[in-house]
């Protein structure tokens, strides 16, 4: 992770220590001068955008005045979208009884499994595909997103 985006996370994650938002993830793209900041955040509930509002304006406080971030910037902060991974414990939670594809790793071989979240356990979570369920450890993961089915 590239120092800037290393020291952006450090100054803003005081934020979400303070409040029920997760900080799910944060990319610094483009040339100096035009850069684009955005930063992706959720609840366990979902998130308003009077919620992103606030930590918009809040995140942009701190970035001014530290002025970490040289010349100009664009500010995106947002909810990740379903499109987007799935990657720590309590998304897996919000996630229950919705679809999911999972690429994981099986002895040496990377895998692909569909199916229904059934339930997060304490290693892993359980889908519920055309055979039955499947367990799939939180260490084997390598992707997974929410489809939508429509």
């Amino acid at each position: 992770m590239p120092k800037t985006v290393t020291e952006i996370k450090g100054l803003i994650q005081p934020i979400f220590n303070r409040s029920n938002v997760h900080l799910v993830d944060l990319q610094l793209r483009g040339q100096p001068n035009s850069q684009v900041l955005s930063v992706y955040v959720d609840t366990d509930t979902g998130i308003t955008l009077e919620q992103i509002a606030d930590i918009s304006r809040e995140i942009e406080g701190i970035l001014d005045l530290e002025n970490i971030i040289p010349g100009r910037y664009r500010l995106d902060v947002s909810s990740p979208g379903v499109d987007r991974p799935i990657t720590d414990k309590w998304q897996f939670e919000k996630n229950v009884g919705r679809d999911l594809n999972v690429w994981y790793t099986e002895n040496d071989k990377k895998l692909e499994k569909s199916g229904t979240l059934q339930r997060v356990e304490t290693d892993g979570l359980i889908l519920d595909s055309r055979n039955g369920e499947f367990s799939i450890p939180f260490s084997r993961i390598l992707k997974a997103i929410v489809t939508i089915k429509l």
